[in-house]
């Protein structure tokens, strides 16, 4: 064996490090793959659920260790039609595989070179590939070829990225990299036009990433000396529209959607209004940007002056989507500047008291928000950040915060999750808690049967146990016990509707019911028991239509009945009726 390079030595001390403090638990083969995409991945600003929700490893996992679908540099989650209602620009298919191995091989790529080309067909047999495929990495390359169907019409750049990640100290062997080449070829196949990139990221460059991070400190260039105020702490400047287009783009000229906070990214697409502003910038050159436009305003924790710079410590648009936006399409379309300027309000709101929320409220009262944007400042969401806390989970009120800051990531807790987690262990849905996109999660008509005061807080925690405590014993039973679809995600939810009958051995528990549930009694071998009878209730309902596969069948309301009855029909249970 080749004695470590430098480079290896001190990546392995990252991933050490890193594992130990962030997933303790996982092996170092699965928390690699998560540590590979989050580097990579770093500059698409997606968050951990986004980033779990890629990652396909496994049994039947076709050589793919990860998968993401992106429209104009947006994660397609579940909720695909949301991201295909508007004209997009481009698709970005980003491909992962990441080996702890301490060199590149030529296998990786001849395993993707036979797999992908079937899996990125529009004329594939979902039926015959469910077979020898898993249903996660089914699904998530189904996601591209739907939006790439749906917005064949607007004519998108369609790009494809493969990264292959290892600890090599050494640059690919030419033989590699004509493997590589060859995926390459037969990718940009997939449709006319379409650009596919081979990135290879070895010791050093995992090093280099890892240590870049995301950007915590932002500068802005301003035209003439801010006015600031004598109360409190503001600016207000012009800035140039090129300096603002890097403001709010990473290295790579991707928008740092980061700034905008995860609850107001939505951009409304061609608007009227939204055209006007392109209108303007496209038009007007002779005739300065900000007197047709109010600008934006920036919500900080720390300001300073440092030469022509505005120099911010955690910036956030908080109002200025739009625009923003709009800027950023026409620099990306090889706009001009012109000398022309945008107004920039700069805010540095006190650290305690409720000034930073009501601004974000303020501002945003003109704009029309999707669902669930501003609930970040609601009472109940500051509760059950501080309860859920004293438990040892971090919930997340606004995305990435404590996942910037390092901490477990089962600790860490999106309001997604937990909608998700509550939707099916005590609404009773399983099939919604996988099939619903965020933004129907968060809307009110289901929002408010999650959230709600009348709730104990205690009752949120054990949802989180549950669900931890299911994902841990699949974890381990799948070991030897390989799961139908070889993923956990569509066996999870269910497991824990189930468990709302079998620990309460009620067939219709009320919320104090489910608080006197002892967690104890949730055992491996109650759990094998109830995997038993999903396993059993899946196979049924594949032998009644092999097409669907087990994805749709999970995301079915009449499954979620069918395993209602199962639960409720077994004796061993004594479940009342």
């Amino acid at each position: 064996m080749a004695p470590q390079s430098n480079d290896q030595r001190l990546l392995d001390r990252i991933l050490e490090d890193q594992r130990s403090r962030l997933a303790p638990q996982q092996k170092l083969d699965a928390f690699f793959n998560y540590f590979s995409a989050s580097v990579a991945l770093q500059d698409l600003d997606l968050d951990i659920d986004e980033l779990r929700d890629g990652i396909v490893d496994g049994a039947h996992d076709c050589g793919v260790d990860g998968i993401w679908v992106l429209v104009d540099d947006r994660y397609v989650s579940a909720d695909i039609d949301r991201h295909t209602t508007l004209r997009s620009k481009k698709i970005e298919l980003v491909i992962l595989q990441a080996k702890t191995s301490p060199g590149y091989q030529e296998t990786a790529f001849e395993k993707l070179y036979y797999h992908l080309p079937i899996l990125l067909d529009m004329g594939r047999d979902i039926g015959s590939l469910a077979e020898s495929t898993n249903a996660k990495l089914l699904e998530r390359t189904g996601r591209f070829l739907h939006v790439l169907e749906a917005l064949a019409s607007s004519f998108p750049d369609v790009s494809i990225r493969v990264i292959y990640a290892t600890r090599s100290a050494e640059r690919p062997h030419p033989n590699v990299k004509a493997k590589g080449n060859r995926l390459a070829h037969e990718l940009g196949k997939v449709s006319s036009g379409t650009k596919c990139a081979i990135e290879y990221l070895g010791a050093a460059e995992l090093r280099e990433l890892s240590g870049r991070g995301a950007v915590v400190v932002s500068e802005l260039v301003f035209m003439d000396t801010p006015m600031s105020t004598s109360l409190g702490e503001g600016y207000v400047c012009l800035s140039r529209l090129d300096e603002y287009y890097k403001f709010i783009t990473s290295n790579n000229d991707a928008l740092r959607l980061e700034l905008f906070e995860s609850n107001v990214r939505d951009y409304a697409g061609r608007t009227s209004i939204n055209t006007a502003i392109g209108e303007t910038l496209r038009s007007s050159h002779r005739d300065d940007f900000w007197w047709f436009n109010n600008g934006v305003t920036i919500v900080a924790e720390e300001v300073r002056i440092a030469g022509k710079k505005i120099v911010m410590k955690d910036p956030q648009i908080v109002n200025g989507l739009q625009t923003s936006h709009e800027i950023y399409n026409y620099f990306q379309e090889a706009g001009n500047h012109y000398d022309r300027c945008i107004l920039v309000r700069i805010l540095v709101p006190p650290t305690s008291g409720r000034s930073r929320d009501s601004i974000i409220r303020a501002t945003n009262s003109q704009t029309e928000l999707p669902p669930g944007a501003l609930r970040a400042t609601e009472q109940i969401q500051k509760d059950l950040e501080e309860s859920l806390q004293r438990d040892g989970y971090y919930y997340e009120r606004r995305a990435n915060y404590y996942k910037n800051l390092g901490f477990l990531l089962d600790q860490v807790v999106s309001m997604s999750r937990l909608s998700r987690e509550f939707t099916a262990f005590v609404i009773g849905e399983p099939h919604s808690a996988l099939s619903c996109s965020d933004s129907s999660l968060l809307a009110d008509s289901h929002y408010y049967k999650v959230f709600s005061a009348d709730h104990d807080l205690d009752l949120y925690r054990l949802v989180l146990d549950v669900h931890v405590r299911i994902g841990e014993f699949l974890t381990s039973y799948a070991e030897d016990n390989p799961l139908l679809g070889d993923t956990a995600e569509n066996w999870r939810f269910h497991l824990a509707y189930m468990s709302s009958f079998t620990l309460t051995r009620l067939r219709r528990p009320s919320h104090k019911d489910l608080l006197n549930i002892n967690r104890e009694n949730l055992s491996d071998d109650l759990l094998e028991k109830m995997t038993k009878i999903l396993e059993k209730e899946y196979r049924t309902a594949l032998r009644g239509s092999r097409t669907e596969g087990i994805d749709r069948i999970a995301r079915s309301s009449s499954f979620t009945d069918k395993i209602r009855q199962a639960t409720i029909a077994t004796r061993h249970f004594g479940i009342l009726r």
